[in-house]
């Protein structure tokens, strides 16, 4: 049988005819009909001063899309199917199976939501597993949960844009023009994403409000390129390179929107998988710890945008571009000579 102690105030005399509540501390001077002293045999009629307890995460519902049999046969079995078998529209590549789950059914209700393609596993190195484990470990009143891979591409471009840019040659146009008419204002030019805010190939999961929000941002550009009226929409229906193939230049703008509003709006609550935790590209395996200081001078510029940050960012930048220009021309030189290069 349980026992509850109530604390009494001490300095009023516990009379039958006095008030039950001491005017002065509020405490109790007696214990009503219904409340026992401790050691009566009725303790179960006490008080039951309720416990304060930890709020309960929500649940985590990730699709993982599939366009054929092979990548259907991929899929992680904990993850839910996302079929895009009929890929009515190529040319929106994953955002149109997105688009259409999220139309169909409208995010309800306090759950994470998430789509994932089917190499989430071969990037990150997670599965469904891992995925839900972490989820559960977040704060209860966290919005988005990135499991964004590529520390290297996080922290060796001063945002994601630039890093488009770097590998879409000509895409930068439209990325600050498809930004501006959605966050009007924003410079691409300064705006800083680091690995706080930075969301590669839409991993992450978010709350309904995150993809209402996220939806609505990528419908005013979806409805710009299917109208076809303006330089805008030439621009994000024009091709990029992307390796060896060229993609509509839209299919990258909407990769970054959730960057956009991440990194442009504070108030969205946001917990990391530390993509540190993650493999680099084997030309920045031995960078690593300037990587580390470039993100974090991300990080402090986003806290106080001084320019002296921007300055420490580049150097460390030139640093890692000069050592590689020079180990790269010391390795072909070493190869014309039929010598091993030095290290």
């Amino acid at each position: 049988m349980r026992t509850y102690r109530v604390p009494r105030c001490t300095r009023a005399v516990d009379r039958p005819s006095s008030p039950p509540v001491c005017v002065q501390c509020g405490l109790l001077t007696r214990f009503p009909y219904n409340w026992t002293r401790p050691g009566s045999k009725v303790r179960a009629l006490a008080p039951r001063f309720p416990q304060p307890t930890k709020p309960t995460m929500a649940a985590v519902h990730v699709h993982q899309i599939y366009y054929s049999a092979e990548t259907r046969s991929r899929l992680d079995p904990g993850f839910i199917p996302l079929d895009n078998l009929a890929n009515d529209r190529p040319d929106w590549r994953e955002y149109w199976p997105i688009r259409r789950h999220l139309l169909q059914h409208p995010p309800q209700g306090d759950d994470f939501i998430g789509f994932f393609s089917p190499k989430f596993g071969e990037k990150t190195g997670l599965d469904s597993s891992a995925v839900a484990e972490f989820v559960s470990r977040q704060p209860a009143d966290t919005d988005v949960i990135l499991f964004s891979p590529f520390f290297d591409q996080i922290a060796a471009y001063w945002n994601i844009f630039e890093h488009g840019m770097n590998h879409h040659p000509g895409i930068f146009k439209t990325f600050k023009m498809a930004a501006d008419m959605l966050v009007p204002g924003v410079s691409l030019e300064t705006l800083a994403t680091d690995s706080r805010n930075t969301v590669f190939s839409n991993y992450f999961v978010a709350r309904p409000a995150f993809w209402k929000e996220w939806l609505a941002k990528n419908e005013v550009l979806f409805a710009i390129a299917e109208a076809g009226e303006s330089d805008l929409a030439a621009r994000l229906n024009g091709l990029v390179k992307y390796a060896e193939q060229e993609l509509p230049a839209k299919v990258f703008m909407m990769e970054r929107v959730a960057t956009l509003l991440l990194a442009t709006n504070p108030a969205w609550r946001v917990q990391v998988r530390d993509p540190m935790l993650g493999r680099l590209d084997p030309l920045f395996q031995q960078y690593r710890l300037e990587l580390i200081c470039m993100d974090a001078l991300k990080i402090a510029f986003n806290a106080r945008p001084a320019e002296e940050y921007r300055t420490a960012y580049r150097f460390l930048r030139n640093q890692i571009v000069e050592r590689s220009k020079a180990k790269y021309e010391a390795s072909q030189q070493a190869a014309a000579g039929g010598r091993k290069p030095a290290n």
